[in-house]
């Protein structure tokens, strides 16, 4: 649905999507992890280690082809001692497990923007209304959920396109936490991107680190970050912002 827009995982992966079948051997690897690591309270959570299990695909959507299906995965981490799962989605309306039986609950994160942003940067997704409906339901299902808001896109009018997005959340969801990560950008990204996504992407052109991926001016993205915490605690206590850069 982003492939040839706003993906930043095609920035190595050209037209690719890879799912991963060996999971057995993933996640013996973050068990030995798992053993030299000392969990001190953070900001991904106050207890479990926190393991992003689909940080280069959406494991909502590729679920049917997780060898002994997600469930089977998931509760590699739930039967851990110290470990747990995260993973975000644009898909939230396609995942309907049950995780109340579990001994920890399995944290998703629903990705949301505003909807005129999700049209040109990820079309053929989950449209945004419905996947803030998701979040309760969800919720109900035992899942730990937070919001996240990536990538968050400044330009014209972004102010009040994010205002009406948190009214929206408000009047259609349970008060959750939240994770937010302004636009990053890659030379890759532009050159496949269409017009009308390039015209938000642009906002996001100075050169971050040496691997090329950009962002916006660290001055501007001072403003832009002090702006939505002041905007977001208007609806929500600031300190449910996980993180924000």
């Amino acid at each position: 649905g982003c492939l040839h827009s706003y993906c930043y995982m095609a920035r190595h992966n050209g037209s690719r999507v890879f799912v991963n079948h060996n999971v057995e051997e993933i996640f013996a690897s973050v068990a030995r992890w798992a053993e030299t690591y000392h969990k001190v309270p953070d900001q991904q959570d106050p207890k479990w280690m926190m393991v992003d299990i689909a940080c280069n695909s959406d494991l909502v959507l590729m679920q049917r082809h997780i060898p002994g299906g997600l469930r089977s995965y998931l509760k590699m981490y739930d039967d851990h001692p110290t470990v747990n799962s995260t993973m975000a989605t644009k898909y939230p309306g396609l995942l309907t497990l049950d995780v109340r039986d579990f001994n920890k609950p399995p944290r998703v994160r629903v990705s949301l923007m505003p909807q005129v942003y999700s049209d040109v940067l990820e079309p053929k997704m989950q449209d945004i209304m419905s996947r803030i409906r998701d979040i309760n339901r969800l919720m109900d299902l035992g899942w730990e959920v937070h919001i996240n808001y990536s990538p968050v896109v400044v330009a014209d009018n972004w102010g009040e396109e994010y205002l009406n997005l948190f009214h929206k959340v408000q009047l259609h969801s349970k008060p959750t936490k939240c994770e937010v990560i302004f636009m990053t950008n890659h030379e890759k990204q532009m050159a496949k991107a269409t017009d009308k996504a390039k015209s938000l992407m642009k906002y996001a052109y100075e050169l971050k680190d040496n691997r090329g991926v950009m962002r916006s001016p660290i001055e501007n993205k001072r403003e832009y970050v002090r702006w939505f915490k002041q905007a977001y605690s208007d609806f929500w206590p600031v300190n449910t912002i996980r993180y924000i850069f």
